[in-house]
């Protein structure tokens, strides 16, 4: 398309959506004619002195321009025409129009007098122009001096506010806080943003929770340390639009913006708290859609060789904005040391053997029916599989036995115990009244997502005159909850992921000084989750949730390959029709339009790339989850009969077979295809149905799936036979942590390179004087990796804060000398090919050591190329000069 059909396809709706209203020229002019003057850029055209868009404010002003390039040209090229646009119109009206170049798929937005190019999703409203303007207006400084250390007054809370502010100052828009759990980083944060909201830096804030409990505590903070700021806990797909601050989780406000449309600049800031792999996996997207600074905050930080989480938020090569670790936290007397004890019952550990259990157990479970051959469980079954009720009241034993107690009631002092699954946690509360009758069923409850008032259990929990000091929960403790005086954890669940597992121990970490000290407290691991994370740092990878709808386009694909004739025509429309159910104006869909786009208007030629649309249909609503699934597996079924995958082919067919014989018959819907249903029931049907066949039936079976029942079959083994503590050691603990000596390495090497490619540097090296440019243009490169010069200064342990003096400290360290040096010697020396080599030697290893002798020169590596090192491979005054080089205060060996 030429720019005219850009503009019309595609530009135009796109603004008619965001609230300009191109035919109303009281706000958009399309065709703006600019007056050029001599100062033109380089290879301008002067007949193109047109604006495509020029967006005006309710004075009449030019806010915005839009730039509109064909739809095949990147961005980019558009980029210094707009900026010289931008100028001439600040010369007429005071101000520079904020600016955007798209090419109707691709929308950059541009400050240009104060922030870098970006990506936008689509355009900004009027009102979120003002209020970007009217902020540039104030020339806002953000400074140290507005933070209010009542909200968090501790030195690293202060430390990091001060540290984000002065990122915010230098036009950065993402920043990443790690901090261990009980070091306030929801205070910290809302002290941050007490002071954003005051000088006026930001205007509204959206704090993202993963869950509703976390969210709404994290709404009471706000209103506890913030009160004078309005507020409000999205729920539902509306919301009042006059708050400041707004509260929600990531699951609400995904549905939410699939309902309601939401200016791009409606939020300032998006703080997510508890950011891991599993944020930016499955709704990273949600900050896409919101042209805000993106903050992120996780106590679980990863090692350096896992970026996922700082690349997420922009700081790529480990370099969090702010970070406390729990060491840190321990050593300041902030946080409470605790032990663990890994603790195996023979089950847990071995299994439930037949062979191996006592005969009087065997012969019981002869008399009740079971087969011998079935009591066979691995230990990792248990609480899934098999259910023995011994092996919970050894758990429940060891705590009360071996746990903390309140030395003023001398009942179990508070304790969390992680359960398996909801059952699990019932289970143990059962056998805990049973064991402890005395305690009146008053000091161990379940807290569990569907219980009406588990609100209301939390808050009993918390109080600390409350008897109700053992909580049995699934999921709903396992972040966030925040009882200082717990000192008992009880893991009787396995863990996978490295997140939840540190936010989990963190339940424990904070100070307690009220009706009595807590010096620390226990963890108690029944299922070696700390042998597990000690061996595997980074536990299990989150799977990608791969859609319903999704799932069903992969495997049309794959009949796509293997089917012919009209039945391959009937597949390539269904598969058009998937792609017309992608919401296109759905926020991720906007930005993936233009790989969108063929498939709509050429589809026949572009159907060996449909695999690229894949992850689109992932923005579909499910609507009937039951009815998708019996779809998916019918297609699956005929996939494996036509390419002849015969183990795969039966169980497709068992699998559609055991959906059908759970449908309910006294349903009148199903009642009508009974016969049919009678028919489906036997597996050879579906396998001797063709193509057509199979597709018509499962159309009249798939709505029919809403109605199964559940499976009843399963059989249940739920045993209570006699386990026994097989072992109890004392773990010692790998504190996952910040890698901040990772990331100083990271520094180092960048800067390695910079002094062997830099033509400014190597001047620098030769005492050549760097002009303000030059110094500019090294801040920038230091910049895009994400490197400050206090950073520098620091690391180098260089005391002044100048750039040419850090530089010139640096560059006359042995570790950057070297190799410069070592070049020269090789342009001014004929040498041979293994003298080369041993040049590269020592430059090889001095980037690995950082340092190097003389004597390192008759040591190994050297004398790998000669026994006796440097004095084997140079001789007289060439060997005296390269050792020279290597310590200036020697001449000879």
């Amino acid at each position: 398309m030429n720019e005219t059909q850009t503009r019309i396809n595609l530009i135009d709706d796109e603004l008619i959506k965001c609230g300009w209203h191109i035919d109303d020229i009281t706000k958009v002019i399309k065709e703006k004619e600019i007056e050029v003057d001599e100062d033109l850029p380089p290879f301008f055209d002067k007949t193109k002195r047109f604006i495509d868009y020029a967006l005006l404010n309710k004075s009449g002003q030019i806010i915005a321009i839009v730039e509109a390039k064909r739809e095949n040209k990147n961005v980019g090229s558009a980029k210094t025409q707009a900026e010289y646009y931008a100028r001439r119109i600040k010369n007429s009206q005071g101000f520079a129009p904020f600016i955007y170049i798209t090419n109707g798929h691709e929308i950059e937005f541009w400050d240009s007098e104060n922030y870098p190019l970006r990506e936008a999703l689509s355009y900004h409203s009027l009102e979120d122009l003002e209020t970007y303007r009217k902020r540039n207006d104030n020339n806002i400084k953000l400074s140290a001096e507005l933070i209010n250390k009542t909200i968090a007054g501790r030195y690293y809370q202060i430390n990091a506010v001060a540290k984000t502010l002065e990122v915010l100052n230098a036009k950065e828009r993402s920043v990443l806080w790690v901090m261990a759990t009980g070091t306030g980083k929801t205070r910290t944060v809302i002290s941050l943003v007490d002071v954003l909201l005051r000088a006026g830096f930001v205007k509204r804030v959206l704090f993202l929770a993963d869950r509703r409990e976390l969210a709404r505590q994290g709404l009471d903070d706000f209103k506890e340390h913030m009160s004078e700021q309005s507020r409000e806990r999205i729920e539902a797909n509306s919301f009042e639009r006059d708050k400041r601050i707004y509260v929600s989780t990531f699951q609400t406000m995904m549905s939410l913006l699939k309902t309601t449309e939401i200016s791009q600049g409606f939020f300032d800031l998006i703080i997510a708290d508890e950011s891991h792999r599993s944020i930016y996996n499955f709704y990273g997207d949600l900050f896409k859609k919101f042209d805000a600074i993106k903050m992120g905050l996780t106590a679980t930080p990863v090692e350096f060789a896992d970026r996922d989480t700082y690349k997420f938020f922009g700081t790529d090569g480990g370099n969090p904005t702010f970070a406390y670790t729990y060491e840190e936290a321990l050593n300041d007397g902030f946080l409470s040391p605790y032990d663990v004890v890994d603790v195996k019952t023979d089950f847990l550990a071995d299994g439930i053997h037949f062979e191996l259990l006592p005969k009087a157990e065997q012969e019981r479970l002869l008399v009740d029916g079971y087969e011998a051959e079935e009591i066979d469980f691995e230990g990792s079954s248990v609480e899934k599989m098999v259910k023995n009720d011994d092996t919970n009241r050894l758990i429940l034993k060891t705590l009360i036995e071996d746990g903390y107690k309140n030395p003023l009631t001398n009942l179990p002092a508070k304790t969390i115990i992680f359960a398996i699954n909801k059952t699990h946690a019932h289970r143990l509360a059962k056998l805990f009244d049973e064991l402890y009758p005395h305690y009146n069923s008053q000091v161990a409850k379940v807290i569990v997502s569907d219980l009406n008032n588990a609100d209301e259990l939390i808050k009993q929990f918390k109080d600390e005159k409350s008897e109700f000091n053992i909580a049995i929960s699934v999921g709903m403790l396992d972040t966030g909850i925040d009882v200082p005086s717990i000192m008992n954890l009880v893991f009787a669940k396995p863990v996978f992921s490295k997140a939840k597992f540190w936010q989990m121990i963190g339940r424990g970490t904070r100070l307690y000084d009220g009706d009595f000290k807590k010096e620390r407290f226990v963890i108690f691991d029944f299922w070696g989750n700390f042998t597990y994370f000690n061996e595997q740092p980074n536990g299990e990878t989150p799977k990608e949730q791969i859609s319903l709808h999704r799932q069903i386009f992969e495997q049309n694909l794959e009949l796509l390959k293997n089917l012919e004739g009209e039945n391959l025509q009937t597949i390539k429309k269904e598969i058009q029709e998937q792609i017309k159910s992608i919401p296109k104006d759905d926020y991720f869909v906007k930005q993936h339009s233009a790989i969108l786009a063929p498939f709509i208007n050429d589809f026949e030629n572009n159907l060996s790339h449909l695999s690229t649309i894949s992850k689109l249909f992932d923005r579909v609503t499910v609507k009937n989850y039951a009815e998708l699934r019996f779809r998916l597996q019918s297609k699956k079924l005929q996939t494996h009969k036509i390419i002849q995958d015969d183990e795969k082919l039966q169980k497709s067919i068992e699998k559609t077979v055991t959906d059908v014989m759970l449908l309910q018959n006294t349903i009148s819907d199903v009642k009508k295809q009974e016969e049919l249903i009678e028919s489906a029931k036997d597996g050879l049907f579906w396998l001797e149905l063709d193509f057509v066949e199979q597709n018509a039936i499962t159309n009249i079976l798939a709505p029919l799936m809403v109605y199964k029942s559940k499976r009843d079959d399963i059989k249940e083994y739920h045993f209570d036979l006699k386990d026994a503590i097989k072992s109890r050691t004392n773990i010692s603990i790998n504190h996952a942590s910040v890698n901040l000596k990772a990331y100083e390495e990271h520094i180092k090497k960048v800067i390695q390179s910079m002094v062997n490619e830099s033509y400014m540097l190597q001047q620098l090296f030769l005492g050549v004087a760097l002009s303000e440019e030059d110094i500019k243009t090294l801040k920038n490169e230091l910049l895009k990796e994400d490197i400050h010069v206090e950073q520098l200064s620091q690391i180098y342990e260089c005391k002044s804060d100048d750039l040419v003096e850090i530089f010139k400290a640096i560059i006359n360290k042995k570790e950057y000398k070297l190799p410069h040096l070592l070049d020269e010697f090789l342009k001014t020396h004929t040498l041979s090919s293994k003298q080369i080599e041993f040049i590269k030697a020592i430059k090889h290893y001095v980037q690995e050591k950082r340092d190097i002798s003389r004597k390192d020169l008759t040591q190994n590596p050297f004398t790998k190329f000669h026994k006796m090192g440097i004095m084997g491979m140079f001789q007289g005054s060439m060997m005296n000069e390269l050792v020279a080089i290597i310590d200036d205060k020697e001449e000879s060996l």
